[in-house]
């Protein structure tokens, strides 16, 4: 792989897009991000874990993505293979290389969005890309070609309202309890968090998990590490020190911090800061509210 800009500035002003879903899919999918950019050079782009699921389509050749726990070893895989891939609820980074230019459309839906418009356990997402084809069928397979076509983000936003409101009373219903559960774990990240929203539940330990693996993707003490995570690196953006950080969060220690951010991002605390270089959550790197998703990686050399 050749030099990466990780300038912000792209040689022209991209023809990019984003809205909000129709009303009755707010609850499910928290937005549409269209992008066309064009590069001087190659980028990489960090994607973090979020607890969200992620749905891209490809209109251009040249995306690659992988996912792995070691940056260092990461494979890629040409996006532009299906047009289009699902990447679930996760606890490691992914990777996003573009050789410049980018043509494509993003969707971020809650986990429990996903189950409902989906239709299918989302345990099936929780170790691989996924193809749009495995789990909507036809209407999948077409959906990148259709998307691609259509002249503008307005129409192509309009699409997939269309499409997604369909299948919403086709979908399992979601479970009260997990859907509580995911909220406590939210808002109440720190030590004890999961015990205390079992509680809330009234069921075994046990029966969580398995409703979490399939209504969520990944088990409760997974999606609790994932939000502590998320809190963390907010303030860690936001210019607080890795001590005061692992103290308000919960963690044992600093040194503790500083694994977790390492195995779940790839980078050490202080490295994460600097590549932010200040931006706060929300900032254009950033696709969601209230989410930290991604760092531009420095060029690759060698």
């Amino acid at each position: 792989m050749g030099h990466v800009d990780t300038s912000t500035r792209p040689s022209a002003v991209p023809a990019s897009g984003a809205r909000r879903p129709a009303a009755v899919l707010r609850p499910h999918v928290a937005g549409y991000t269209g992008f066309h950019t064009r590069f001087p050079t190659p980028r990489r782009r960090l994607e973090l874990p979020t607890g969200f699921v992620t749905l891209v389509f490809t209109f251009s050749e040249g995306l690659w993505v992988t996912r792995t726990g070691e940056l260092a070893a990461a494979r890629l895989r040409p996006a532009v293979v299906s047009r289009a891939l699902v990447a679930g609820p996760r606890t490691v980074p992914a990777i996003g290389v573009h050789a410049g230019a980018v043509h494509g459309l993003e969707v971020n839906m809650s986990p429990l969005g996903a189950y409902r418009l989906f239709g299918v356990p989302m345990v099936h997402f929780e170790d691989s890309l996924v193809d749009l084809g495995e789990v909507l069928g036809p209407v999948g397979r077409h959906l990148p070609e259709r998307l691609r076509s259509l002249g503008g983000w307005d129409e192509r936003f309009d699409l997939l309202d269309s499409v997604f409101a369909a299948r919403l009373d086709r979908g399992p219903d979601v479970t009260p309890g997990v859907r509580g559960a995911l909220a406590r774990l939210w808002t109440d990240s720190g030590p004890g968090a999961l015990a205390r929203a079992t509680v809330d539940t009234g069921w075994s330990a046990r029966h969580l998990r398995a409703r979490f693996r399939e209504e969520v993707g990944l088990p409760p003490k997974a999606v609790a590490r994932v939000f502590r995570l998320q809190h963390a690196l907010r303030a860690l953006a936001a210019g607080v020190a890795p001590a005061e950080v692992a103290a308000a969060r919960g963690y044992h220690d600093q040194a503790h911090f500083g694994r977790d951010v390492k195995a779940m991002t790839g980078l050490p605390p202080a490295r994460f800061a600097a590549l932010r270089g200040g931006l706060p959550p929300g900032s254009a790197l950033d696709r969601m509210p209230g989410r930290i998703t991604s760092v531009l990686l420095p060029p690759e050399t060698g």
